[in-house]
């Protein structure tokens, strides 16, 4: 499908990351070109990464550009408008999900464990997002009498999200995230709609670690004070939470750490950790911001916002595609030893500027 002369484009070198025996082996696995005589896996997937670095705003749009542009006709077999639709609809999603784990093995490998905060254990950072669009386009995945919602959980490390689980809108939050927790090195940060004092237990008693708000309203009994901050107004308890043995009341004891504002304001965190400080419970909790900002940055610059396909396939493939072109960045950015929070945007601006030109050293200047 290559040839010398698009060899080093831009292009050609972001995704020299999953290029070679891995892609094949993984289209082979699962049968992603049975009955595909044109427009194949490579060129499915190659088109997808295209319309998320360039940001196309329609599959038509993204079949117009591929269609007029001779560099992108030697590297993806042209399809239909119509052809597209289908095998969104119908390969396999679990190639991309493959080859997004792919790229996180590889950042993994390459650069270590990501901390978040410096001297503390990795925290990993866990939220969901939505698409959402019409019932009438997507009734197979219907969230209520108007609208078909499809839900991305993730788990996020400050740079890049390690677990996605992509379902229907009407799953329940709790339900999504289960496999998420594997690593008891680290610190789990969630917010208040993930509460359920069973789960606090279940996680406790196999060594996992947590920091997450507490909901309004919920019965917390107290059972001894730990410290306070006066000039700060933040306290610190000890306390076990529920309301009747057997039902909901946790059997082990937790940290409510409580802090006031001016405005009136009361939030308060639970903790499953005894052996920090209130102040860097509460900073660790801050760092939730960070997954809001990750979901903020794909919505607005990737293909992730609106439906291209009306089937959980068709949808899985996209997000999976919008999260490899990610990743793909990341990798780039990291190879530039720039710190990826303040220079992904401004590096996915200038790929954009320059995808289908000649690759060289230097031609992603990020100093101007």
């Amino acid at each position: 499908m290559f040839n010398n002369n698009n060899n080093k484009l831009v292009f050609n070198k972001l995704i020299e990351e999953i290029q070679g025996t891995f892609l094949e082996r993984v289209i082979s696995k699962y049968n992603g070109d049975f009955r595909s005589q044109h427009f194949d896996t490579k060129s499915h997937l190659y088109a997808l990464l295209y319309s998320n670095f360039m940001n196309c705003k329609s599959l038509r749009e993204l079949q117009t550009q591929i269609s007029h542009n001779n560099k992108l006709k030697r590297i993806i077999n042209i399809p239909s408008v119509s052809q597209f639709s289908r095998k969104n609809a119908s390969r396999d999603s679990r190639i991309f999900e493959d080859i997004f784990y792919y790229l996180i093995s590889k950042a993994k490998s390459r650069f270590g464990e990501y901390k978040l905060i410096k001297d503390f254990p990795p925290l990993r950072i866990i939220d969901s997002s939505v698409i959402v669009t019409a019932l009438k386009l997507a009734p197979s995945l219907k969230f209520d009498y108007e609208k078909s919602v499809m839900k991305i959980s993730t788990m996020f490390n400050g740079e890049y999200p390690e677990r996605i689980n992509i379902v229907k809108g009407n799953i329940n939050d709790r339900k999504c995230i289960d496999n998420m927790f594997r690593d008891k090195d680290c610190i789990y940060v969630f917010d208040r709609g993930y509460y359920d004092y069973r789960w606090y237990d279940q996680l406790t008693e196999s060594g996992f670690k947590f920091v997450t708000r507490e909901v309004k309203n919920s019965i917390v009994m107290e059972e001894k004070f730990l410290d306070s901050n006066i000039n700060k107004d933040i306290y610190d308890t000890e306390v076990i939470m529920g309301s009747t043995p057997g039902g909901n009341l946790t059997f082990n004891k937790y940290r409510e750490i409580m802090c006031f504002y001016d405005n009136d304001e009361v939030i308060t965190f639970i903790t499953n950790i005894f052996d920090l400080s209130k102040e860097d419970i509460i900073n660790i909790y801050k760092k939730r911001w960070e997954i809001e900002l990750f979901f903020k940055w794909i919505k607005q610059n990737l293909r992730i916002k609106k439906f291209i396909g009306y089937n959980e396939n068709a949808v899985r493939i996209q997000i999976f595609s919008a999260l490899i072109t990610y990743m793909l960045i990341y990798l780039f950015c990291k190879k530039q030893h720039s710190k990826v929070k303040y220079s992904i945007l401004i590096v996915t601006r200038i790929i954009r500027s320059n995808l289908l030109e000649i690759y060289y050293r230097g031609i992603i200047n990020l100093s101007g």
